[in-house]
């Protein structure tokens, strides 16, 4: 594994060890999932809520079946980038609750993320502006300001492929 691959995964997986311990356990995804959806205009018991739930779910559910290789209920930062790097994981699992939470993002309901909408869900997230705007104009591959659900699942899916 490359310096930046090894550098990618370290990031992601701090992104879902919510509360920093070290160890992803299923309390992370759902604080992960519960604090995504609070930063959209998506209502408890909502189909969308639903959805997001249920797949945040089947993460932890395939995570701890698949990666927790000493049956501790805790994964750690080798199992995790272990079960990240499984195709059949990334594209059955991780690839979809991402889709699911990105989509979230779109608070107009159009089918597509505009600029001002990936700033607004970003910036919640903790990015920076700059950041953001640049992962928004590599992500937007025909560069017409708007992300489909195409070039998002493209760059999900980029973002776990083995550099």
């Amino acid at each position: 594994m490359t310096q930046t691959e090894r550098d990618r995964f370290q990031t992601m997986f701090r992104k879902v060890d919510v509360d920093g311990d070290g160890v992803i356990d299923q309390v992370d995804i759902d604080q992960l999932v519960q604090g995504a959806l609070a930063r959209t205009t998506t209502h408890p018991g909502s189909p969308e809520w639903r959805r997001v739930t249920d797949l945040g779910n089947k993460l932890w559910h395939m995570l701890q079946k698949d990666a927790d290789t000493d049956g501790d209920g805790r994964v750690t930062a080798r199992e995790f980038v272990a079960a990240y790097r499984r195709p059949d994981f990334r594209d059955q699992v991780a690839v979809p609750f991402e889709l699911a939470l990105l989509e979230t993002a779109d608070s107009d309901n159009d089918g597509r993320i505009s600029l001002g909408e990936w700033l607004t869900w970003q910036e919640a997230k903790g990015l920076s502006q700059m950041e953001s705007l640049v992962e928004f104009q590599q992500v937007d591959a025909d560069a017409d300001g708007f992300l489909t659900r195409e070039e998002c699942a493209q760059h999900v899916k980029q973002s776990y492929a083995a550099q």
